[in-house]
């Protein structure tokens, strides 16, 4: 080789550098999902969403005419523009890195995101093949699975109804199950959260339903939500699409239900474990997601959205290359001769 080229090398290696960083840095959408977030906004805008209502509105139905829908279908959705009265945060579970946040401890309604906790508190004190004689405490508004009281049913399908159907009736009847009083439960709740590190949380209610000064912030849930994923019983509950609930109603009949995740996002992005939907007019709509992957597992709290999906890809996505690209400066740096070996960046 001669030294003309031997010198040649060296500049060619900081040119390609320096224009991989500036690349990355101004256009970080190179790294996203071609497509998913405008499926996402499609979905997020869903008439199902009455913010009208003042009660919880997760139950909401996935719409069936999303699926297998062709990229044409969405070429009029408008341009995503990042949410600017929300709150959210996004951590590395893995390295403990805040990697993205904004208005974090800003005090919001948590609407049913407080089902994470709820199942926490419970998990200790029941288990799952316990049969449990339902009482007055059934009688609530918003989803609901329609239980009443005199009906028996096992802890496992009241949990499967809060995480799958984010049922306001079964979260009140573990609550009651565990603790004897809604009263103890709601005591017991805000005296684990404040052990777990959530200073600047106060709950009143098991489901999430609008209550006098209930509130949390995005840090406060971000850490409840760490605490959930390392209980492997309660994440089998929010990964499933799809459950059957069986209970025996008051005069012996057996009742058997069909339902959905309310979580629509739950199949589509990859590595996406499940967690918690929330929606309140008060609250707005709140999602907490739980992603796994060779990057990282990002943990991302947003609430108060008005198109919760759409906004939880862009900032997953963010997040990710952010990972990455802090990944591939620091093994071009610690070895030059790495950057020749990172797929893409050249053809044979």
């Amino acid at each position: 080789m001669s030294k003309k080229s031997k010198k040649r090398i060296p500049l060619t290696l900081l040119t390609i550098i320096i224009t991989a960083i500036i690349v990355l840095t101004f256009f970080p959408g190179l790294l996203d999902r071609t497509g998913l977030a405008d499926t996402l906004h499609t979905l997020s805008s869903s008439p199902s969403i009455n913010k009208s209502d003042p009660v919880t509105k997760d139950a909401e139905k996935t719409n069936p005419n999303t699926s297998g829908t062709s990229p044409a279908q969405f070429s009029d959705t408008p341009e995503y523009t990042p949410p600017e009265d929300s709150s959210y945060l996004m951590l590395n579970l893995r390295t403990g890195e805040r990697l993205l946040e904004k208005n974090g401890d800003t005090r919001r309604a948590p609407a049913s995101t407080v089902k994470l906790l709820t199942g926490l508190l419970v998990h200790e004190k029941l288990q799952e093949d316990e049969l449990i004689t339902l009482g007055e405490e059934v009688k609530v508004e918003g989803s609901v699975l329609g239980l009443k009281p005199g009906d028996k049913i096992l802890v496992k399908d009241l949990f499967t109804a809060m995480y799958v159907f984010s049922a306001n009736d079964a979260a009140s009847a573990l609550a009651v199950a565990a603790y004897g009083s809604m009263d103890d439960f709601i005591q017991a709740m805000n005296r684990y959260a404040l052990e777990l590190g959530c200073t600047d949380s106060q709950f009143k209610t098991a489901n999430g339903m609008p209550a006098q000064d209930q509130y949390t912030t995005a840090k406060d849930l971000a850490i409840i939500a760490s605490k959930f994923t390392e209980n492997p019983t309660l994440m089998d509950y929010v990964k499933q699409k799809k459950a059957s609930v069986n209970w025996t109603d008051a005069n012996g009949w057996k009742q058997v239900r069909e339902i959905s995740n309310t979580n629509q996002l739950l199949g589509i992005y990859p590595g996406d474990q499940g967690l918690k939907t929330g929606t309140t007019t008060e609250a707005g709509q709140c999602l907490v997601t739980y992603v796994t992957m060779g990057d990282g597992d990002l943990l991302l709290v947003l609430l108060g959205s008005e198109q919760r999906y759409t906004d939880t890809v862009e900032l997953l996505d963010q997040g990710i290359a952010k990972i990455r690209t802090r990944a591939a400066l620091k093994n071009i740096l610690s070895s030059p001769e790495a950057f020749y070996n990172m797929p893409g960046f050249f053809a044979p």
